[in-house]
């Protein structure tokens, strides 16, 4: 038994002292740790929203592109166990009400911890305006695609949560939530005289 120990102990130790194995032109190859490739310009935060009626949930944004001027950012709504219930990506250029275009990587990180803040105020989906009956859309909103006005005024009267965010240069998506789920219901816009 200590014979097969002492044989172990002198294979390590030759292994140890053994010169790194070479590739084809002679060059020392290793295993390494895959790398995550970072672009060049990236930027993240999250905060905990306790929304109307005892629910809670996380607001998630990072933003990430070869340059922060071309960065793409992500808006993410997680329930309280981790599931995920609204994702949805913008290119940083087509939100100006949030991020400036000559932003660097720390302005950036500072710009998203803006974007997740609630714009809804009150946060609750009855003070989303009326979408009439035979009216193609609720006046100052537009619906996000396939969102039927059956939804939209189920949404308003459950009057459950609300999250607005800026989605454009004038406008604010808003995400209705109802337990654990979440619908874009589409952008409110401003009122125009």
């Amino acid at each position: 038994m200590m014979q097969r120990t002492m044989l172990a102990m002198v294979m390590l130790a030759l292994a140890a002292c053994s010169p790194p194995e070479r590739d084809s032109n002679g060059a020392a190859t290793a295993e390494l740790p895959p790398v995550r490739s970072q672009a060049g310009c990236f930027a993240e935060f999250s905060r905990d929203w306790s929304a109307v009626g005892s629910n809670y949930y996380v607001i998630e944004a990072e933003a990430e592109g070869a340059s922060c001027r071309e960065a793409v950012a992500t808006m993410r709504i997680t329930g309280r166990d981790g599931a995920m219930l609204f994702e949805q990506d913008y290119p940083t250029a087509q939100v100006p009400l949030a991020f400036n275009p000559n932003s660097n990587q720390t302005a950036l990180r500072t710009e998203l911890e803006a974007w997740t803040v609630n714009t809804a105020q009150p946060p609750t989906a009855d003070t989303l305006p009326a979408w009439p009956a035979g009216a193609e859309r609720p006046p100052h909103f537009q619906p996000a695609n396939g969102v039927t006005r059956n939804q939209y005024e189920g949404a308003r009267g459950a009057q459950g949560p609300l999250f607005c965010f800026p989605d454009g240069g004038e406008s604010n998506a808003c995400v209705a939530m109802q337990g654990d789920s979440a619908t874009l219901l589409g952008s409110l816009t401003p009122e125009r005289p």
